[in-house]
C-alpha cells in the first residue's frame, strides 16, 4: 500500500467532516482537565468506519466488501440499538494526561468509569457498563473506555453525575443529548 498526500483530497476530507465534528462536539462534556465524556451516535459509529478504511487507503466505494462488513462489525458495539424497553447508547471516555503525570493520574482514577451515572427525567440513575478492553478489574486503567448505558422508554437525560473523590460532579445535559439515543 502506497499512500500518498494530496492536498486537494485532505482539504475536501476535512470539509465534508467538518459538520460532524461539529455535531460530535456539541454532544461532548469535558468533565475535567483531561477527561472527555463523548456519546457516540450512529453518524459517529459510521464516521469511525469510514476513517478507519482510509487510514488502510480505502473509502467505502473501493474497499473489498468484506472490509467494509468487518470494520463496520468491529464498531457495531459502540451503536445506539433499541433494546427490549428502552434505548441502548455508547460514550466513549477519553483520558489523556502529560507522561510525567498519565501513570498516577489513571491510578487515582482507577473506579472512576464505574461511578459515572446518567441522571435521568424520572429522578433514577442508569450505571454503565464499562468496557475496558482487554484491561482486568485490577490492571491499569485504560486511556479510552467505552460506557453503555441503558435508556428506559420514556427518560430523558438530565445529567451526567460522579460521586468519585477525585472528580465530583454534575453535568447538566446539553441540550444535543435529546437526540443521542436516537
Amino acid at each position: 500500500m502506497n499512500l500518498v498526500f494530496d492536498p486537494a483530497t485532505e482539504l475536501a476530507r476535512y470539509e465534508t467532516r467538518q459538520a460532524l465534528l461539529g455535531r460530535q462536539a456539541a454532544l461532548r462534556l469535558e468533565l475535567a482537565e483531561g477527561i472527555t465524556f463523548q456519546p457516540e451516535t450512529a453518524e459517529s459509529v459510521e464516521d469511525q468506519v469510514v476513517e478507519t478504511l482510509w487510514a488502510e487507503g480505502l473509502t467505502l466505494e473501493t474497499a473489498p466488501a468484506e472490509d467494509v462488513v468487518e470494520a463496520r462489525a468491529s464498531f457495531a458495539v459502540l451503536a445506539p440499538r433499541r433494546e427490549h424497553g428502552g434505548r441502548s447508547v455508547v460514550a466513549t471516555l477519553f483520558l489523556g494526561f502529560p507522561d510525567a503525570v498519565r501513570d498516577a493520574k489513571l491510578a487515582a482514577l482507577q473506579r472512576f468509569p464505574d461511578q459515572l451515572r446518567l441522571e435521568l427525567s424520572d429522578g433514577s440513575l442508569a450505571a454503565p457498563a464499562v468496557d475496558r478492553g482487554a484491561a482486568g478489574p485490577e490492571d491499569r486503567l485504560p486511556a479510552v473506555l467505552a460506557l453503555r448505558f441503558f435508556l428506559p422508554d420514556g427518560c430523558r437525560i438530565a445529567a451526567l453525575v460522579s460521586n468519585h473523590a477525585v472528580v465530583p460532579g454534575r453535568w447538566s445535559a446539553p441540550p444535543t443529548w435529546d437526540a443521542w439515543p436516537s
